[in-house]
């Protein structure tokens, strides 16, 4: 060993690498020269003409990401050109340890390439068009893209290297988890959000952005002809998730609070949807955007029975709503209107509506990114903040659980409270004979509704006096619609 370490000059295995590779390849060389002199004067021969030929260099990351790479040369390469690709090659090697190098763009696109935010738009055009998401998911990818940008720069598409890689891997789960509604963030550089004591992106969140990322780079350079030099975090696996908050009924005392004349509908700007949206998930189980997106027409009787039609039909694109959605097949149904909504007055509510030439129950609940139940919902939390029911597992979709928990408490089959709240039966044999959704007349259903009983929890009476007049909707609808024109301009 103390012989070869005299040979290469060195004792440094790390100095020893380029000479040892010189060395190898050199005697390499000769030996081809000896072996295939024919081959050599073809092509000196071949020199003399101008024709020129080179060396094939490889460059490659193994397992570990560590750069390693490969010469190959020919019968009568000189040392000297064995010595120059080796300096070469050593040069592109030449990283900080632990890094990966940048090997040399797979990408194959020209450096005049298009910076990555003239890609955004064309590429969520795109996606609109193949696979018609909702706003929602479509902002979600347009503020995935956005935030790369933001940690690696906007640069031409072809200058992407694994460098940028690095960089929004050792950012991204820094970056404060609502950074464009933290104030004090708004001025502030990537770097410096990071240092902020405020949540961060959680790693299901940053595996979220890079996935997105990715789909928009592999879109981008293909359209350029080319393959991105990366996949962002495609090595990450989540194993763990946090534990989802378990969602419960409303006891009949939180109810009784929640519906207190002293507190309910109350304040200086009240809308129509504060008072009537509660008490028909109350009375009806029904979610809150099947009651938001309710159209006039969707209300009407069915049997002689008053009813709401909660379906995913007849949208009107002069309402400024997104379109109606139903979650699932069974969410399309017909549901009785409960009596005590009517002794409140939802009827004449509808009458008023329609007088104010209105095609929708609550014209006031526009603008919502998820639906007219988004701002219906955001209210609603806060309302029960205010009144100290403060647990995570009450939300509007408490109404809900507690529908189906006193239908079946009232000994309503479980199939009729499934066809009532737009359950969709379990996945076996049984229930995939019949139509469960026609084996319920509305008179079935009528008797289901009216299981949901709370004369002993709510003050009726002094509930009635606080009805929506004809004032506070059309009020409300005028601060609804300055509200959008004020974020159009």
């Amino acid at each position: 060993m103390a012989e070869v370490y005299r040979t290469l000059n060195t004792a440094r295995v790390s100095e020893a690498a380029v000479p040892a590779q010189t060395l190898a390849l050199s005697f390499k060389a000769l030996f081809g020269q000896l072996r295939d002199e024919h081959m050599c004067a073809t092509k000196r021969k071949i020199s003399s003409t101008g024709t020129k030929v080179g060396m094939i260099m490889e460059l490659s990351l193994d397992e570990f990401r560590r750069p390693k790479g490969k010469i190959t040369t020919e019968p009568g390469d000189s040392p000297a050109m064995v010595q120059s690709a080796i300096q070469a090659m050593a040069a592109m090697l030449n990283t900080p340890a632990g890094r990966p190098i940048e090997p040399p763009s797979s990408s194959a696109i020209g450096p005049a390439s298009k910076l990555l935010s003239d890609y955004v738009d064309p590429y969520l055009a795109h996606v609109l068009t193949t696979n018609k998401p909702t706003e929602k998911t479509l902002e979600s990818y347009r503020a995935a893209i956005v935030l790369f940008i933001d940690i690696v720069g906007d640069k031409p598409l072809s200058t992407l290297a694994v460098t940028d890689q690095n960089r929004f891997e050792d950012t991204i789960e820094k970056v404060p988890a609502n950074r464009t509604k933290i104030a004090l963030a708004r001025s502030l550089s990537l770097d410096e959000m990071a240092a902020l004591d405020v949540p961060k992106l959680g790693p299901q969140s940053a595996k979220n952005v890079a996935m997105r990322t990715n789909r928009f780079l592999v879109w981008a350079f293909r359209r350029e002809g080319g393959k991105p030099p990366f996949e962002l975090m495609g090595n990450v696996r989540i194993t763990a998730r946090s534990k989802t908050v378990q969602r419960r009924a409303f006891t009949d005392d939180e109810i009784s609070t929640l519906f207190s004349p002293a507190t309910y509908a109350q304040g200086r700007q009240q809308s129509p949807y504060m008072y009537w949206l509660p008490l028909i998930g109350l009375h009806s189980g029904m979610r809150i955007n099947e009651i938001a997106q309710l159209a006039l027409a969707d209300i009407g009787l069915h049997g002689g029975i008053p009813c709401f039609h909660v379906t995913d039909e007849g949208d009107d694109e002069t309402t400024n709503r997104r379109a109606k959605r139903v979650k699932t097949d069974t969410g399309r149904r017909i549901v009785p209107v409960h009596d005590a909504l009517i002794n409140l007055g939802l009827l004449d509510y509808v009458h008023t509506v329609r007088q104010d030439d209105h095609n929708v129950l609550f014209p006031e609940l526009i603008g919502g990114r998820d639906g007219p139940g988004q701002p219906a919902s955001k209210q609603f939390a806060r309302y029960c903040d205010r009144v100290g029911l403060k647990d995570p597992a009450l939300v509007f979709h408490s109404f809900r659980h507690g529908a189906v928990g006193r239908m079946r408490a009232a000994g309503i089959r479980k199939e009729l409270s499934m066809v009532v709240v737009g359950h969709t039966p379990a996945d076996d044999v049984h229930d995939s004979y019949g139509d469960i959704k026609n084996d319920f007349g509305i008179a079935d259903r009528k008797r289901a509704v009216a299981a949901l009983q709370f004369e002993s929890v709510l003050d009726y009476e002094n509930l009635k006096k606080l009805r929506p007049t004809p004032k506070n909707l059309r009020e409300a609808v005028g601060r609804a619609y300055a509200r959008i024109h004020k974020k159009v301009i």
